[in-house]
């Protein structure tokens, strides 16, 4: 792959789609990014600056922070000792309530037996996996990382095919920006007929339902015949946004765009997935010239983001495994004025905290700027 100005940006592109179907869901506005209310809980309503995005770039940035560079094995892989910890500070920052992260919170290890973590078609923030194929150049790599990550939060055999058809289509339109319509539609059904499910299951642990298997290939000959259907028209289906419908949505509405037609709208309450999908693939096709990224919220830290994933791509950055060394700093009974280092935010300032109904909020000050942390008090 050529580091040229298509992939350097990835990452805001995306994020940009996510704060338009973020703002959309939220509010009657179109195309432009503007202030807008966004209901936390059902007692408390946040006003939300303008560009911000949600949840999925939230866990997408987690992934990345995650990240640690072998130069020896040449591969780049998730820490998910630091994923843990994230994740547990993660649901007083969020921008969403994502049902399979939220349940994860709530039930901890069992909710790997959970009817959610097996049943769930959605797989809410699937997209977040997009930056394993940036950081490796060997897609082998990428996509059992990329699987080990869906199967963290979602097992439906639907989640899993939509993530790692996501993936591809990244990886190819990276190595090549002129595919058409129909060559990209038959690379994806190539993989999808050459994907081996033990190979995906290869060194993991855990025991799998009766008939899993078969299900894992009847949603491949669904996806083959769905994909087929998109290959000549703009099949998509705008039924229940599950994870296959998002995706296919999203990808109908990447030919829409390039073949200069009207996209159509995505679900009012599910917007989010789909727009981060069209614009991550617009900013691979060069496509994605007139698009304002500059007015998403933390441009700088993001595009900044983007550069390390590259840097990460080469193994210059040789990360180490996160040790917490630190364990039991619990940000909410910390003083206004109080100074300290917080394992995953390091050197911190309370800089002011509240009261917000049933919620107590805090400002935290670190090298990045202010974070807002809210939890809910009982």
């Amino acid at each position: 792959m050529e580091k040229g100005e298509k992939n350097i940006d990835i990452l805001p592109y995306m994020f940009y789609g996510d704060a338009l179907g973020f703002l959309k869901e939220n509010s009657d506005t179109h195309d432009h990014l503007q202030p807008f209310s966004y209901l936390y809980d059902q007692n408390l309503e946040l006003e939300m600056q303008k560009g911000q995005w949600s949840h999925i770039t939230q866990l997408t940035l987690i992934n990345c922070k995650c990240f640690i560079d072998n130069k020896e094995k040449n591969q780049v892989l998730i820490d998910y000792t630091r994923m843990e910890e994230e994740i547990k500070l993660w649901q007083y920052y969020r921008c969403g309530t994502p049902l399979n992260y939220m349940n994860r919170l709530d039930l901890g290890k069992g909710y790997y037996t959970s009817d959610f973590y097996w049943k769930d078609k959605r797989g809410e923030a699937f997209s977040r996996i997009i930056p394993m194929v940036l950081v490796n150049k060997n897609f082998i790599v990428a996509q059992k990382e990329a699987y080990k990550n869906i199967i963290y939060m979602n097992r439906h055999p639907q989640v899993i095919l939509t993530g790692l058809l996501l993936l591809r289509t990244i990886y190819l339109l990276m190595n090549n920006t002129m595919l058409e319509r129909k060559e990209l539609v038959d690379e994806l059904k190539d993989y999808l007929i050459n994907l081996q499910f033990l190979k995906l299951e290869q060194g993991l642990k855990g025991e799998l339902p009766v008939n899993y298997k078969i299900k894992f290939e009847q949603e491949k000959i669904d996806y083959l015949i769905d994909l087929d259907r998109i290959k000549t028209v703009n099949f998509y289906n705008t039924g229940i946004p599950y994870s296959k419908n998002i995706f296919l949505l999203a990808l109908a509405n990447f030919f829409k765009w390039c073949e200069g037609e009207e996209i159509v709208e995505p679900w009012k309450c599910d917007q989010k997935e789909v727009y981060t999908i069209i614009y991550a693939l617009l900013a691979l096709s060069k496509q994605a010239d007139k698009i304002e990224i500059d007015k998403i919220k933390d441009v700088i830290f993001i595009k900044s983001m983007n550069k390390y994933l590259f840097k990460l791509r080469d193994y210059k950055i040789g990360r180490e495994t996160f040790k917490n060394k630190d364990k039991g700093i619990d940000l909410f009974t910390l003083q206004r004025g109080t100074i300290v280092k917080h394992p995953i935010l390091n050197n911190i300032i309370i800089k002011d905290k509240m009261r917000l109904g049933n919620h107590i909020e805090l400002i935290v000050g670190n090298k990045t700027g202010e974070h807002r942390f809210l939890r809910r008090e009982n």
